[in-house]
């Protein structure tokens, strides 16, 4: 996807197949017969984990040989292509995507929830990421600055307020008056029972320790839109992933995005220029053919 000044378009979409129904059906039915030509379509040997950074590297390389530029990615915090194309464009960067960012720590919080039922509430949980993701939000580009803010997300919610910032404490802000943690329960701060301030401390510290990298974050909320509409034409339910079905579908979503709906009118126009010129050329070749008179529904 390009970025939003760009008009937010799909730039590449590789589609990788692991199998071809038509070989497959030659293989099981005449195992000794030689297959009959077709269009296979099966182009991927391995994985399906390693299909994606496989599909990225050749997007990249189809991109950069059509002369458009990659300055960064944007992606989760698999590392898997970013290790695949390190050597092949050493100047390319990654940014990590803010909603998996949060939802990983939620995932972790969520968990510690489940062995400490009585001592942390979901309104708590929600209040920390929400509190995660404001410092992430008005922290980008100042790597510094965020990374005293996360530190402190924790110890805020336990009633310390020594370092936190003024900016995001009322506490500090006004200290001559009664502070009162609207957003947890009975509105007091967090108790410290059982190791819970170290529990969730050590779920944060990941987060405080890749400060810098999430100072610079990006969004691939786009790509997850692209991934929705692709859903809709290739339904996971039905498997199309065996015949060139799933390209023509990915290709027609792609053109929807990038077009509107409006494709399907142009195609149409298209296929019926083509058509009629291939009348043509058959009346030319064959002038005595009834094929070109004949009836289109």
């Amino acid at each position: 996807m390009s970025k939003s000044k760009y008009g937010k378009k799909v730039l590449k979409a590789v589609v990788k197949h692991r199998t071809c129904r038509t070989c497959k059906w030659w293989q099981k039915n005449r195992p000794n017969e030689t297959v009959r030509n077709h269009r296979c379509v099966a182009n991927h040997k391995g994985s399906s984990r390693m299909m994606e950074s496989v599909s990225g590297e050749q997007g990249l390389d189809e991109l950069t040989s059509d002369g458009i530029p990659v300055e960064y990615i944007i992606g989760d915090g698999d590392s898997t292509m970013m290790a695949r194309v390190r050597n092949k464009y050493p100047n390319l960067k990654k940014r990590f995507d803010k909603n998996h960012v949060v939802k990983n720590i939620g995932k972790s919080l969520y968990s510690l929830q489940a062995s400490r039922k009585n001592k942390l509430s979901k309104t708590t949980v929600q209040h920390i990421l929400k509190c995660l993701k404001y410092a992430l939000a008005k922290n980008q580009g100042n790597a510094a600055e965020l990374k005293e803010n996360l530190k402190n997300i924790i110890p805020h919610q336990f009633g310390d307020h020594s370092n936190c910032n003024e900016r995001f404490c009322a506490e500090k802000r006004n200290p001559g008056e009664k502070y009162s943690h609207r957003s947890l329960p009975y509105k007091t701060a967090l108790k410290d029972i059982g190791g819970l301030r170290a529990d969730l401390e050590n779920i944060m510290a990941p987060v405080v320790a890749n400060a810098e990298s999430y100072s610079d974050l990006g969004s691939s909320q786009q790509c997850e839109h692209a991934n929705k509409e692709v859903a809709l034409r290739a339904p996971k339910s039905l498997h199309y992933g065996s015949s060139e079905s799933l390209d023509f579908r990915v290709k027609a979503t792609a053109a929807c995005i990038n077009e509107g709906r409006d494709y399907i009118c142009q195609v149409c126009i298209y296929s019926s220029e083509m058509l009629l010129l291939l009348l043509y050329f058959v009346s030319l070749f064959f002038p005595y053919s009834n094929l070109y008179y004949t009836k289109i529904y």
